[in-house]
């Protein structure tokens, strides 16, 4: 103070502080109480206690001069920016939020200083006033941090010894990264997990995890989980940081690219050639592959017709002796199933399985007998009018038949169809089409077949038909590269392990991370096993099946060292285990399988799914072929306990990536959720917390009120949230980042929004994403990580390290648990 105050001076002050001291304007306002907009309203109510003050008190110079002089220089920014805010709807997000809260953190803290003077003015002595105490108390954030020991918890059903050794493996893995970076000791595990849903999820991660490298926060990840789109991403810095390159390769979230950085965003368009040579190219090898597989069932209907053939006019003889026989048998199975009920014995389950088998029965042979009704014996025998026109209805039929099958599949890998909701409508009419024609001309060539027989030399025609396509169908057809797998593979392989065509090895996922400086990586897929036994598996038809540098495997089939598994024959490599952990679309799908369009999908060759030789099973082909596409077709031998294991999307089982993260009692979970989610249901996130509490016992009670999008604006209040993992043996912390707008992105993102009223939540078909698609994602990405780090979350300071972080988060986002 300039001079000594007044009565006056004293008097205002005393007036003045009385209010100021006990109004939010010096008080913290609690993150998880606080409502913003109330809180800028009681600071401009600063000025009418000042003005009343003032006005009540004449004479008092030094007050007024020195209040004033603070009005304006700290208050009147503050409410004068954010009044407009409040009045464009900013304070209804939390990203505004939080940004008003950061700032009126800084304006608080020059009023206390203020308040100290005014204290001084009015009593003559300096006086500090206590603060409202944190939601999350001491004591608290003490039981909240507790260390929590992690490593690899297995089954039941996996051997002590395999979880012991996965677990010391893993663990030797940690050690030896972190030693690289830093020596860390105790046992709080650091997990970063990256969603399905696509090249869309890809860039969104890859945003989120640019900040994080920014922040030198890369570094401490141990375990990194991803799955589908999650993984292209995950394998991605599986590479750069594999390989020794600083964390700064994958940085730089405002720019300029980095080298590696630039390599991916010039090839998002995986799926896409870059010109007419490629694009032909890859049309050609789709069909190409197609045609192989068809070779099967093809292989199937001749000879087939050669037995008929060969039997000759006992083949419709046959077909009404078994109709009669198979309903007489039903009659009887049946009224043995009624007696047995009514007896109330245990008999009547074999009887009425009896009364099953026996009804399907009747009913093909009555399907059969129907066609066969219709091919050879109607009037003017349709089959003589096929033949007479020389065979040009059957050609129009099988020609329009085929092309109607192959486009599915081309449709999907050339964007013929730029528009993603076109080109969805397009699939869906052409595969209603494929699912009438195929059977139709199936019949048609069956039949056709019959009628070469009838020739002279027909019989042998069809004996050496049958005897290529044996030959091509058990000795040239592998399933797994005719499949459009081959393809969307190799695609990724050339823009995020960023293998070149000039010979550059393939990496096996047993030789990655060579140095050890990248988290120990594990890449999620799905078992199907839709004939298993076991009643767990057979609710799920599924299983978790991991991919990782020392171990592969799943509960159900156990674990191998990752060596001993092979894929074609080959060790796996990283690229192989990145587009199975992709497989999204395939005629097996998990938790999403299509039973009765399982069939039609194979036949198709709408297949993305891949097939893997288990360890230790000798003496069985080294490549999967005849038998794994008919087991495949018609879901038969499709148990934990075969030796050929069929594998798809992780999403098809849990789509955040997350699971394999609980299973080894990570202390500190980073969950970056990618996937399409319009509605905002939070499928994949409620699905791991279904699995979590079935499987592990572990509880999370996430609350997402404020991530749901509104529906009239479309916009979320934010884009994270932070919850508690309840273990058996501790407690951990989920901070969940979810694909939203807030309405405070960079003018870019709005631009892009306008233009694309679906987005974030673009569907997954569209994966040809082209500079700005790709921008707008990586950007929100960018936006919604940076929004973890404002000042109103982290109190003003700069976390220093991961745990730090989420120990300020905690703080803040968190209450304590109700006793």
């Amino acid at each position: 103070m300039s001079s000594i105050p007044t009565e006056t001076d004293k008097k205002a002050a005393h007036e003045f502080l009385t209010e100021l001291r006990t109004r939010i304007s010096t008080q913290p306002l609690p993150y998880q109480h606080g409502v913003e907009a109330r809180a800028l309203g009681s600071m401009r109510d600063v000025f009418d206690h000042a003005r009343a003050a003032i006005k009540a008190n004449p004479g008092c110079k030094e007050f007024a001069a020195r209040t004033t002089e603070v009005l304006n220089l700290v208050v009147r920014p503050l409410t004068a920016k954010w009044h407009r805010a409040l009045e464009d709807g900013r304070l209804n997000g939390r990203d505004g939020a939080d940004e008003f809260r950061g700032e009126l953190m800084g304006v608080q803290g020059k009023l206390r200083e203020f308040a100290k003077e005014l204290h001084m003015m009015a009593y003559g002595a300096f006086h500090t006033d206590a603060l409202t105490p944190d939601v999350m108390g001491d004591a608290d954030m003490e039981a909240l941090f507790k260390t929590l020991a992690y490593g690899f918890s297995a089954h039941a059903s996996v051997p002590d010894t395999v979880a012991a050794s996965i677990a010391k493996d893993e663990a030797d893995a940690v050690r030896i990264r972190r030693n690289a970076y830093f020596p860390a000791a105790g046992q709080d595990a650091i997990g970063l997990a990256l969603s399905g849903g696509g090249i869309r999820s890809a860039t969104f991660g890859l945003g989120v995890v640019q900040v994080l490298a920014e922040r030198g926060f890369l570094a401490e990840v141990d375990f990194l989980s991803t799955v589908s789109g999650g993984g292209y991403t995950g394998c991605f810095l599986t590479q750069r940081l594999g390989a020794g390159d600083a964390q700064s390769t994958v940085a730089a979230p405002h720019g300029p690219d980095q080298k590696a950085v630039r390599y991916v965003r010039q090839r998002a368009r995986f799926l896409a050639g870059d010109n007419l040579k490629e694009r032909w190219s890859m049309m050609s090898a789709t069909l190409a592959g197609m045609l192989l597989n068809w070779c099967v069932p093809l292989c199937i209907i001749v000879a087939l017709a050669l037995v008929v053939t060969l039997v000759g006019d006992c083949f419709a003889g046959s077909l009404r002796a078994t109709l009669a026989s198979s309903l007489v048998l039903s009659v009887i199975a049946m009224l043995i199933y009624g007696v047995g009920m009514r007896m109330n014995k245990d008999e009547s389950r074999i009887t009425g399985a009896m009364f099953g088998l026996t009804l399907a029965v009747s009913v093909i042979a009555a399907l059969l007998a129907v066609l066969d009704l219709i091919f050879r014996e109607m009037p003017g025998n349709i089959m003589s009018a096929w033949t007479k026109s020389g065979g040009v209805g059957i050609s129009i039929a099988t020609v329009a038949a085929a092309i109607v099958a192959a486009a599915p599949t081309v449709i999907r890998f050339l964007p013929v169809l730029k528009n993603p909701k076109v080109r969805k409508v397009v699939l869906q009419i052409l595969l209603r089409l494929a699912g009438l024609l195929v059977p139709l001309v199936a019949v048609l060539l069956f039949y056709t077949l019959l009628f070469i027989g009838t020739l002279p030399t027909g019989a042998a025609w069809l004996a050496g038909i049958a005897v290529v396509l044996a030959l091509v169908s058990f000795f040239v057809v592998n399933i797994n590269l005719t499949a459009p797998h081959r393809m969307y593979r190799d695609g990724l392989a050339r823009t995020f392990i960023q293998k070149t065509a000039d010979g550059t090895p393939d990496v096996n996922l047993s030789e990655i991370n060579a140095v050890g400086t990248a988290p120990y990586h594990i890449i999620n897929a799905a078992l199907n096993v839709p004939s298993s036994e076991c009643p767990g598996l057979k609710d799920r038809g599924c299983d978790f099946f991991m991919f990782s540098k020392r171990w592969m495997g799943a509960p159900s089939t156990g674990y191998a060292r990752t060596e001993h598994w092979k894929a074609n024959g080959n060790e796996v490599d990283l690229a192989t285990a990145m587009a199975v952990s992709g497989a999204a679309f395939s005629s097996h799908m998990g938790l999403g399988s299509m039973p009765t369009l399982t069939a039609l999908l194979t036949m198709l060759n709408v297949r993305l799914g891949f097939w893997i030789h288990k360890p230790g099973a000798e003496g069985c082909s080294k490549i999967p072929g005849f038998a794994c596409l008919l087991r495949e077709m018609f879901s038969v031998g499709m148990s934990e306990n075969e030796d050929w294991l069929n594998l798809s999307d992780g999403g098809h089982i849990e789509n955040m990536a997350v699971y394999e993260l609980l299973r080894r009692r990570c202390k500190f979970i980073i969950c970056v959720d990618g996937e399409a989610d319009p509605a905002f249901t939070f499928e994949g996130l409620m699905t791991v917390v279904r699995h979590a509490q079935i499987d592990f016992g572990i509880t999370i009670a996430p609350a997402l009120d404020d991530l749901r999008a509104n529906t009239a604006t479309r916009y979320s209040k934010t884009h994270f949230h932070l919850c508690r993992i309840h273990y058996p043996d501790g407690i951990g912390l989920l901070l969940y980042i979810k694909l939203s707008v807030t309405g405070n992105e960079s003018e870019l993102i709005k631009r892009y929004r306008t233009n694309n009223p679906e987005f974030p939540h673009q569907t997954t078909l569209d994966q040809f994403f082209n500079q700005e698609q790709f921008e707008a994602y990586r950007q929100l990405g960018v936006h919604a990580a940076e929004g973890l780090f404002l000042p109103a979350l982290l109190n003003g300071e700069k976390p220093t390290s991961v745990p730090d972080w989420f120990r300020k988060l905690a703080r803040n986002l968190l209450e304590p648990i109700k006793a």
